[in-house]
């Protein structure tokens, strides 16, 4: 198999001169040391565009715009609890053409937002946050000794599954604490 010479930008004019110049395609490609179907490519490909710059191979063609692209992101945080299969079937019935719940999900990275399990917290009325700060103050002074006579426990959920079956929102990075992001919830 034979290797292949790229041609630079310089030799493609200066062939496309000679070629002008009125000598022959095989004299040209005799004189690059090249063979003469590339010769008659580049002079093909000169008289249509009027150039024998290289065009740059694209990658595949982009199935959303910037504009739907900030769709599927204002989607994303008008339904925060909607999942990436939710928010595609919603945006391809808003723009009308089907699209992969795989390339809105990289959509929705591109603009910060990841799939997380939302802060929870539990609800509390204005008295029982009052009645919390309370006991704070009262407490406040105790020593190590009369903190060990207290019992706490530990309400962390653990799952013997790999699908712990949380539900998980659109947010960005560092924005747990937002009240958008938080879920109230009782423990018992």
């Amino acid at each position: 198999m034979t290797s292949r010479k790229r041609i630079v930008d310089s030799e493609r004019w200066r062939a496309v001169r000679c070629i002008e110049a009125g000598q022959s395609i095989t004299d040209v490609a005799l004189f690059f040391g090249i063979h003469h179907s590339v010769i008659s490519r580049l002079w093909k490909q000169f008289q249509t565009p009027q150039t024998v710059v290289r065009r740059p191979v694209g990658d595949r063609l982009r199935v959303t715009t910037a504009a739907k692209d900030r769709y599927i992101a204002i989607v994303a945080k008008q339904n925060r609890r909607a999942t990436s299969t939710r928010v595609t079937s919603m945006v391809a019935a808003f723009i009308g053409k089907a699209i992969s719940a795989a390339t809105v999900l990289r959509r929705l990275h591109m603009n910060g937002l990841y799939a997380r399990v939302p802060r929870v917290c539990a609800p509390l009325s204005v008295q029982s946050r009052g009645a919390r700060l309370k006991w704070c103050r009262e407490h406040g002074n105790w020593t190590v000794s009369d903190w060990g006579n207290g019992m706490f426990t530990d309400e962390t959920r653990f799952a013997l599954e790999p699908d712990d079956k949380r539900i998980r929102i659109w947010r960005k990075q560092r924005t747990h604490n937002q009240p958008q992001n938080i879920t109230e919830h009782h423990a018992f």
